[in-house]
């Protein structure tokens, strides 16, 4: 996803308020949607909103805990993606697509992003049908 050859775009932290995070790009200002890394990665944020030419908004999808202002944000270079395919059926993953449930990480998947279209309704299924949803009931 990265692309390493790069150099990598960061930003320092302006504010922080809650889970919302203002950050200044000096040369390229992420796009929306961008998923952003503090802190190594511990702390990711997801830009919702380009303020002006050099700062962005983004919300927090981790707790802020020790995120301060002057701190660098380094931005992906991608958005928020999750896996799909046949792979991840009855399966549990957390917001960032890490498996969760002690198996081994899935085959078979693609990643897609999370604020992909979802598909036209000519390619939906309208027959009535079970839903399998890899949940069991008592």
């Amino acid at each position: 996803m990265k692309n390493k050859t790069s150099p990598a775009n960061v930003g320092t932290v302006v504010s922080v308020r809650g889970s919302v995070v203002d950050i200044r790009f000096d040369s390229q200002l992420p796009p929306i949607y961008s998923l952003l890394h503090a802190q190594e990665g511990k702390i990711a944020i997801e830009v919702l909103t380009q303020l002006d030419a050099h700062h962005v908004r983004g919300v927090a999808l981790t707790p802020t805990q020790g995120l301060a202002r002057g701190m660098a944000v380094e931005d992906t270079g991608g958005p928020l993606t999750a896996p799909v395919g046949k792979g991840i059926l009855s399966r549990m993953f957390d917001v960032f697509g890490n498996a969760i449930d002690r198996q081994d990480e899935p085959n078979d998947i693609q990643w897609r992003s999370v604020h992909r279209a979802p598909p036209p309704l000519a390619r939906r299924s309208t027959k009535s049908e079970i839903f399998e949803t890899g949940i069991k009931g008592h």
